[in-house]
């Protein structure tokens, strides 16, 4: 791999929001001597995004070159391993196709990917910006792709940082490929707001030996458009979202919990069921609370339902087991490749 970074663009008719993307894109002030590249995967798009990327960034005159890829399989996941195929360079930046990055945010990429070699994963600090006014209860939400994701640069403790604006180095995409791992989670799937493909490269990634780091010099911003500022919208987001977890949870277990065998997480299993039981009844307890009331109702609604459709998720014990030894499988593939 050539030393250098290849910036991702992973789009579902995104024809509105390429735009503004890409012409932050073209201000990146990148070092000379750091080759850099645009790839644009249009994952089958019915709205002109892959021919609007390419006369967009024609009247952008950037330096760095631009190529559009296409991928016909819906799913962010099968559109970010395209790419990664497809990247020239040993650094990876994936730029979701509403992420307006700061002008220096590549290169502060490229250093800290150069300076730190067992980086797998690095993570910035996002910014939500609405297209209009949102109502209040939205400032209360997490979830978003934005704001710290550490209480200091350095290290993550948990071993994962979302994938708006996050650099992975494509050594670590090798070595997990050569060990047979695939993704078992598809991420957004055209109109579909599936999430969760991001942790699981984190705890991939950590799996393999690697850190995942933040720093919170690496700032972005995250537009929001109108259609998803409503409180139906969010409820959808949490709701297919949270199936997520009968994937992540398993990874967790074994990477943040040093889970081994069945018993352990069996136990941790258990202990999580529990967390999220005890906050949905905290919520039912205390949302008459004065601290509460200051609280939209929206808020305390959508935040009851997160509960309940995280409880739900964990339904399937048998799934979340197979899933578990699938993880356990992963990393003594990867221990057995080290050896050789």
């Amino acid at each position: 791999m050539d030393t250098g970074i290849t910036i991702i663009i992973c789009t579902y008719n995104g024809a509105p929001r390429l735009p503004e993307t890409l012409r932050h894109i073209a201000c990146q002030q990148v070092k000379p001597d750091v080759a850099w590249e645009v790839l644009v995967v249009d994952n089958a798009s019915s709205d002109g995004s892959a021919e609007l990327a390419a006369t967009t960034w024609r009247k952008l005159s950037c330096p760095a070159p631009l190529k559009v890829l296409h991928q016909p399989q819906k799913g962010l996941t099968y559109a970010r391993e395209l790419a990664m195929q497809e990247a020239a360079y040993e650094f990876v930046l994936f730029c979701d196709d509403d992420n307006w990055l700061s002008p220096g945010y590549v290169d502060l990429a490229y250093d800290l990917m150069q300076e730190n070699p067992g980086i797998g994963v690095l993570g910035g600090f996002g910014e939500l910006v609405f297209e209009q006014e949102p109502p209040g209860w939205m400032h209360y939400l997490t979830g978003l792709a934005s704001g710290p994701q550490a209480v200091t640069s350095g290290k993550t403790q948990y071993n994962a940082v979302y994938g708006a604006g996050c650099i992975m180095r494509k050594a670590v995409f090798e070595k997990l490929r050569k060990a047979g791992f695939h993704p078992l989670l598809s991420d957004r799937r055209g109109k579909k707001l599936s999430a969760g493909g991001d942790y699981e490269l984190c705890y991939a990634a950590a799996l393999a030996g690697y850190e995942i780091w933040y720093d919170e010099r690496l700032r972005f911003k995250h537009f929001i458009p109108q259609q998803r500022i409503s409180a139906a919208y969010y409820d959808r987001l949490m709701k297919e979202g949270a199936e997520s977890l009968a994937v992540l949870i398993p990874y967790r277990l074994r990477v943040n919990q040093n889970c081994k065998d069945a018993l352990y997480f069996n136990i941790h299993l258990l202990k999580v069921v529990i967390f999220y039981f005890r906050g949905l009844v905290m919520l039912l307890l205390t949302k008459t609370t004065s601290a509460f009331r200051k609280k939209e109702t929206t808020y305390l609604k959508l935040k009851l339902l997160s509960f309940v459709y995280k409880l739900y998720a964990l339904r399937n014990y048998t799934s979340m087991k197979q899933n578990f030894r699938k993880v356990l499988d992963l990393e003594r593939r990867l221990n057995s490749s080290r050896l050789l």
